[in-house]
């Protein structure tokens, strides 16, 4: 790589190079190379070439080589590195009636189009006899630098010198040096410690699948705030006989990770946690997997796709026997005035969540009227809705939290008894 004097090493060792070149075309003086701006006549050659370097531009190639410089730690992995390209404008001075300008120009696309790299040993040349060069490392680049012409319009051409420049046209062609790597003076990182021993095992890859998700009260009951629920599917335990890097099944809900109560290939029971949400809630098998020297877990092994179960929200009881919790006030106003009806919920309703109310008839049970609570603005364990114009009677009670209803007690016969309140 080389430090920051690459770009005027490269503008100097072109310098040189064209010098070298202006030769064997029977000018009446000897050319002059320079490197001043094109607008700086007091400076310019009467016969010659100047170089000038108006633009540089990120390499589209090797701009991100060097990502990432750094480990995780912070520390240096590798030298930061600017790839650029550089662009230079080469005018050619001299007598018009002896067309100079145009031999000038001929010596140069000759010099550049046959040897159009700058050789190390022509950069370690410049920089040991430049001053200013001195401390240069170009020449330890890895790469070399390349100069390519350029071909402009003639729109470009003209913003180039009436915008940029300001200054009369002369004759003048454009090239490019490619690619210039700009090297920070950062220590260098150590090298990587070596490979005591490599260890290389072929495993089949068994992905567990979820097939079903039930509560272990039995295959029609819903599942509720503390249920224990059953997974069943297959390939839950990773297997590898005399595999040392099969490691343990890791459930996850909602991202909870979960100890199971018991765990086999087709089935696993588990009890839910506390702090779930009512709705649809997801779970997801991870095994991880004993890799490295000494051998340690990394979770993400296999995994299987999300599954679905719906949590339901429960109406609270208290008391000896116990009863539910649904309150009937007042209302607050308007015409009928109407009542409210409190119902205390478990699990607790998030904000962001939306909650109605189903009232059932009890003498007309087909029949459900859905209240409207809205969006619960904070987190709450009650929920009050408003109710007005219902016909006076027995209903029961039911309350939806994103689409997840609260279950009814049944009678012996089958039929729904409970939670229910006289309006």
């Amino acid at each position: 790589m080389s430090n920051a004097l690459a770009i005027a090493a490269v503008t100097e060792a072109l310098v040189q190079t064209l010098q070298g070149a202006l030769s064997g075309i029977n000018l009446g003086s000897t050319p002059l190379v320079t490197n001043t701006r094109p607008d700086q006549l007091a400076q310019l050659p009467q016969v010659g070439v100047n170089v000038f370097l108006y633009q540089i531009v990120p390499n589209p190639y090797l701009r991100n080589a060097d990502v990432p410089t750094r480990n995780p730690d912070g520390s240096l992995s590798q030298r930061p590195t600017a790839a650029i390209d550089l662009h230079y404008l080469l005018t050619f001075h001299g007598d018009d009636t002896r067309l100079e300008q145009q031999r000038l120009l001929g010596a140069v696309v000759r010099e550049l189009h046959a040897n159009p790299t700058l050789t190390r040993s022509m950069i370690a040349s410049v920089q040991q006899n430049t001053s200013f060069l001195i401390g240069s490392n170009l020449d330890q680049q890895r790469d070399l630098v390349r100069f390519t012409p350029m071909n402009f319009s003639l729109e470009e051409l003209s913003k180039l010198w009436s915008f940029l420049l300001k200054t009369d046209y002369v004759l003048s062609t454009a090239y490019q040096a490619s690619a210039v790597l700009i090297e920070t003076d950062d220590p260098i990182p150590p090298p990587a410690l070596p490979v005591l021993s490599s260890t290389v095992t072929a495993m089949p890859f068994l992905q567990p699948v979820v097939t079903a998700i039930q509560s272990a009260a039995g295959a029609g009951a819903l599942i509720v705030p503390g249920s224990q629920i059953i997974i069943t599917g297959s390939n839950f335990i990773l297997r590898s006989p005399g595999n040392s890097q099969a490691g343990a099944t890791d459930i996850q809900i909602d991202g909870i990770g979960l100890n199971p109560t018991t765990i086999t290939d087709a089935r696993i029971v588990l009890t839910l946690p506390q702090g779930l949400k009512a709705g649809a809630r997801t779970v997801q098998i991870l095994q991880s997997l004993n890799l490295g020297m000494p051998p340690a877990p990394h979770l993400l092994g296999f995994q299987s796709a999300p599954a679905t179960f719906v949590l339901h929200p429960e109406i609270r009881q208290s008391g000896s026997p116990p009863s539910f919790q649904i309150t009937v006030g007042p209302g607050g106003g308007g015409s009928p005035p109407g009542e409210t009806l409190t119902v205390a919920v478990d699990p607790t309703v998030r904000a962001g969540q939306r909650a109605l109310l189903e009232l059932l008839q009890v003498a007309q049970p087909t029949a459900a009227r859905l209240i409207d609570g809205g969006v619960i603005a904070s987190d709450t364990n009650t929920l009050t809705f408003q109710i007005t114009n219902l016909p006076a009677g027995t209903y029961l009670v039911r309350v939806r939290v994103d689409g997840a209803e609260s279950p009814l007690a049944l009678d012996p016969s089958g039929a729904p008894s409970a939670p229910s309140v006289t309006l």
